[in-house]
């Protein structure tokens, strides 16, 4: 089974194009209502106070990418070999793309504010801006590294490949050249924090994390990330979901 052959149905992408319609005022609004503003001085402040790990985790990256990435991708093969589970762990995948995370979250902004859930509506508002800052970070930083996928080659260590003559197309460095880090689960864990730390619900935060967990996992499974890149964006996704939550939890209080 090829590892690239799910396309959405035409009628999906045109009513996901209507819904961007509807939903684009909304997110303007929200920007001039400042749910941005202090943001990147916030990423500072939470990086400035837990400087003494960026070493150690800087650190585990490189170990991952030495010793780890390339034996868990050659086992998540040998594995769906033997239970042929790809399907599902695609469709894991798909939840967890930024366009159905943003509309999923839209969604529950406006079912919150029909049913007056001033709480919710507020945490969805932030989780969908964190989740859209998490996905601008992560295009940033996709091109920055521009890391060969473990689909298109087994070699844990190709980075810069805009640099090469190897990426010789633009469409390369939109998928082929971008595995670092996983778009899929720095918006699902910049998401996911605003909720987590919103409600004190054991289960509420355990399914948050079985969630994370599982979107981690499917896109080491279908082999579109390598177990660092899965990391890496988890540890961003998280910072970035802490950073906006507190720049934006005076709203609770009105």
């Amino acid at each position: 089974m090829s590892f690239f052959n799910y396309h959405m149905p035409p009628f999906l992408n045109v009513m996901g194009a209507f819904y961007v319609l509807v939903a684009a005022p909304f997110l303007i609004s929200f920007l001039r209502q400042g749910y941005w503003r202090g943001v990147f001085s916030q990423l500072s402040r939470e990086l400035y106070h837990y400087r003494l790990w960026v070493i150690p985790v800087l650190a585990l990256e490189l170990l991952l990418i030495k010793f780890a990435d390339l034996p868990v991708t050659l086992w998540v093969k040998a594995l769906d070999d033997n239970i042929h589970a790809y399907t599902f762990w695609d469709f894991i995948c798909s939840c967890a793309e930024g366009g159905f995370v943003a509309g999923f979250l839209f969604t529950i902004f406006m079912l919150a504010n029909y049913f007056n859930k001033y709480k919710l509506s507020q945490v969805a508002r932030i989780s969908l801006m964190s989740s859209i800052y998490g996905g601008l970070a992560n295009g940033v930083l996709k091109f920055i590294f521009n890391r060969q996928r473990p689909s298109i080659g087994l070699d844990q260590w190709h980075f810069f490949a805009f640099f090469e003559s190897g990426a010789k197309h633009f469409g390369d460095l939109m998928y082929a050249y971008n595995s670092m880090p996983s778009g899929h689960t720095i918006s699902t864990l910049a998401a996911i924090m605003p909720f987590f730390l919103a409600y004190q619900s054991k289960k509420i935060r355990i399914g948050l994390v079985i969630w994370a967990l599982m979107v981690n996992f499917s896109r080491v499974y279908t082999i579109n990330h390598w177990l660092s890149d899965v990391v890496m964006a988890s540890i961003l996704g998280i910072i970035i979901g802490v950073a906006v939550f507190k720049v934006n939890e005076f709203r609770f209080k009105k």
